[in-house]
């Protein structure tokens, strides 16, 4: 398994993003266009269905590798549409898995439990990115507690959980269009800060943590932001306390 740095995958979303363009003729712009790129890159389709796992996971999007679908949970219809940029976020990260570490599988080999390719095994997983598995004839069977403990423990490892949701941030908020925009505000105003998860179409969380891996703002632990790096904050904070 590849381990993605964080400058290969900058490097790796900013070229996807330029062959989208070349694909189009299409100038890429906030908010990025990812269900579209999907299909047009990868020839990914996206379908909506409602999910039937247990009431502690919320999980809103699942990737079919065999199908080449992105599977939005229909139950959460209300919660996208007053949160869009988690639907987007979710997308971003299966697409993720497919151009990652998917795409390059030999998907004709079997599967769990002697099932194959047409038994439609799905990988749930949750908003923190960790992966729920299983295989949906089997999720209506007696016993569906016992198959979810089991194929928890063949979960994705930590590297993968952490490479797809740095790719959906990359991919959703390019650096090359997020960080002109950052610059020309003051950064510390979380206000300013909600205007540009509006423009992106992502959630204020991913924007915060997206601006943090680029080094540009430090979120307290009391949720105010702090233009500049976490170090650069430390030394103020020290500063302050002498």
């Amino acid at each position: 398994m590849k381990f993605w740095r964080n400058a290969e995958l900058e490097a790796h979303t900013a070229g996807r993003l330029a062959e989208y363009e070349r694909k189009t003729g299409r100038k890429v712009e906030p908010p990025v266009p990812v269900e579209s790129l999907a299909e047009v890159l990868f020839d990914l389709r996206m379908t909506y269905e409602p999910f039937d796992v247990l009431p502690d996971f919320f999980v809103p999007a699942a990737f079919c590798p065999e199908s080449k679908t992105v599977v939005v949970n229909e139950r959460h219809r209300e919660v996208f549409t007053r949160k869009p940029g988690l639907e987007r976020f979710s997308v971003g990260h299966e697409v993720g898995h497919w151009d990652l570490f998917e795409k390059d599988k030999d998907t004709r080999t079997g599967f769990l439990f002697g099932h194959t390719a047409a038994d439609s095994r799905v990988d749930y997983r949750t908003p923190s990115g960790v992966p729920v598995k299983f295989i949906k004839g089997l999720w209506t069977n007696d016993g569906k507690h016992e198959v979810l403990s089991f194929l928890q423990r063949t979960c994705d490892a930590p590297d993968v959980a952490s490479a797809v949701n740095r790719y959906a941030g990359a991919l959703l908020m390019p650096k090359y269009l997020l960080l002109p925009i950052v610059n020309g505000i003051d950064a510390t105003r979380l206000s300013n800060l909600y205007r540009v998860a509006e423009q992106f179409a992502v959630t204020i969380s991913a924007l915060t943590m997206r601006l943090r891996r680029l080094g540009h703002t430090h979120v307290t632990e009391d949720g105010r932001p702090f233009s500049g790096t976490k170090e650069e904050h430390a030394g103020q904070q020290r500063m302050f306390s002498c």
